[in-house]
């Protein structure tokens, strides 16, 4: 990933490790020695991708140094040559999401039980919160760093991939402008998946709970909106 981007004179890449056992940590240490613009933060164990990401945003907010911020796994299933598409976006939008179904279906090495397990959920959550976005489970994201307030001030719950569904319909409901930027999936070919059933449990409730919180008006409503400043 790195390697793909590095040409690039404006960007700063932060990985986060949570005690991978493939070797990560030291490839970024060894990257880390001749290029300034790259960082680690290490967690001990396995504490899901939500909290990975509820702390990277805490730590990016507290240095309040960029204007805008990108999501995306680092294996290159999520391809680098798609950050410019990402970036146009905001130039019009508050918040761009790489979407692997807004033109038709664009992934690669995927079975069809895999394919179908992912349009099924997607359809569960626009069904269960009412967001009309064709990819509500994609980790490929670009946002304005105006934003950040609005994932850590205000507490996202789910620590699981549940977060990225939280994320966007905190957004949606915020009445933030959300694009959505066709892309290209393509699977790692190695590694081993780290979803569990508790992360699976997460995932069929969090749309469940969002949808019940906005019902009962205790849920990040539209008021948010005048409160981030862009």
């Amino acid at each position: 990933m790195h390697a793909s981007i590095r040409e690039s004179c404006d960007f700063e890449l932060l990985f986060i490790d949570d005690s991978s056992p493939d070797g990560t940590a030291g490839v970024i240490h060894e990257i880390m020695q001749s290029d300034s613009r790259v960082r680690i933060l290490s967690r001990p164990g396995r504490q899901g991708l939500g909290r990975a990401y509820s702390e990277a945003f805490s730590l990016v907010a507290s240095e309040g140094s960029w204007d805008r911020i990108f999501m995306m796994d680092a294996d290159l299933s999520h391809q680098p040559r798609h950050l410019a598409d990402l970036d146009r976006a905001l130039d019009e939008s508050d918040f761009a999401v790489g979407s692997r179904y807004v033109r038709g279906v664009s992934v690669l090495n995927w079975s069809i039980l895999r394919l179908n397990l992912s349009v099924a959920a997607n359809s569960y959550v626009r069904l269960v919160t009412g967001m009309p976005f064709s990819d509500c489970t994609s980790g490929f994201r670009g946002f304005r760093s105006g934003l950040l307030p609005l994932f850590v001030s205000s507490g996202i719950r789910a620590s699981g991939y549940a977060f990225l569904v939280e994320m966007l319909y905190r957004v949606w409901r915020s009445g933030h402008s959300v694009s959505e930027v066709p892309i290209v999936f393509v699977e790692r070919r190695s590694g081993a998946s780290k979803i569990s059933a508790g992360v699976l449990l997460e995932s069929v409730l969090t749309p469940l709970r969002l949808s019940a919180s906005r019902l009962l008006g205790t849920g990040v409503d539209r008021r948010y909106h005048s409160q981030t400043p862009l």
